[in-house]
């Protein structure tokens, strides 16, 4: 039985499933559906179309489906999914899609967002990821499975980061971060393979030395990057983790600024301009 704070504020509307907590002062609003087993504790705003999933934790002071601050956003009824057994830490905002593009912010299963850790529009997010206090990723950011991002990091639009890989603290990232690597600084470098991530994970030693080998091959020799990756992929039985790896940096090399997802963005200047509140009135 779900156990609702009389202090809260939940619309009517809203589907509540079985054994979930709402503490008091949470806002719930009408088109918001939260699955079961999930705790919301005080003060926790939900809004928009969001679906939530079983057993997530919102804490305290935590903005999940607002608006986007995207000037191409017009007003639709976008999304915000979230899946299975995520933590969102206290000031935690994630904002809902855009028209343009999918239309949906999606968070996958068993993430952990520390304190203050800010999702925008259209971010793509997979499983078991870690984002440390204060960190902030812009729209249309894409974060694959068991990434590990450390404090006040800011991420640019339309980067990818790849799986495993773990970028360091206050780190600007502009362009895409390969899996399995180790990525920090100003300007921004790979800096050795995350082997403390790849054992936790029980790659094997036989991995470990196969994507040793690619990263000296790819950042430490000083050949280009498209003849280090040519040589990387001659063998007929190369390592499926390696492969993913040349496959990722290849796409990232085609893509503008060294973001892949920069090439498939749908959005022109038109789209960008700030319209005044009359001529919006006057169009409605």
């Amino acid at each position: 039985m779900s156990e609702i704070s009389k202090f809260a504020v939940v619309h009517p509307n809203a589907k509540i499933g079985a054994d979930v907590s709402i503490g008091p002062f949470c806002v719930i609003g009408p088109d918001v559906e939260i699955g079961p087993g999930c705790e919301i504790k005080n003060n926790v705003s939900i809004e928009g179309v969001t679906r939530i999933g079983p057993r997530n934790v919102f804490y305290q002071n935590c903005v999940i489906g607002a608006a986007p601050q995207d000037l191409k956003y017009k007003g639709g009824p976008t999304e915000t999914i979230i899946g299975m057994g995520n933590v969102f830490r206290e000031n935690c905002t994630v904002h809902r899609g855009t028209e343009i593009a999918a239309g949906k912010t999606v968070i996958g299963d068993y993430n952990l967002f520390m304190v203050g850790v800010h999702i925008a529009h259209d971010c793509i997010l997979e499983n078991q990821i870690v984002i440390a206090n204060e960190t902030l990723l812009a729209g249309h950011v894409k974060i694959e499975s068991f990434a590990w991002l450390a404090a006040m990091i800011g991420v640019h639009h339309f980067v990818t980061i790849g799986k495993y890989s773990y970028i360091g603290a206050m780190t600007p990232v502009h362009r895409d971060v390969p899996p399995f690597m180790k990525f920090s600084g100003e300007p921004n470098a790979v800096r050795g393979i995350n082997e403390a991530g790849l054992k936790r994970n029980k790659f094997t030693d036989d991995d470990l030395t196969e994507i040793k080998e690619a990263y000296r091959v790819l950042y430490r020799r000083g050949n280009n990057i498209n003849a280090s990756l040519d040589q990387l992929e001659v063998p007929d039985d190369l390592n499926p983790h390696v492969k993913y790896l040349c496959d990722f940096v290849r796409r990232s090399c085609e893509g503008r600024f060294g973001r892949f997802e920069e090439n498939q963005r749908l959005d022109n200047d038109s789209d960008r301009i700030r319209r005044k509140p009359q001529e919006t009135r006057d169009e409605d």
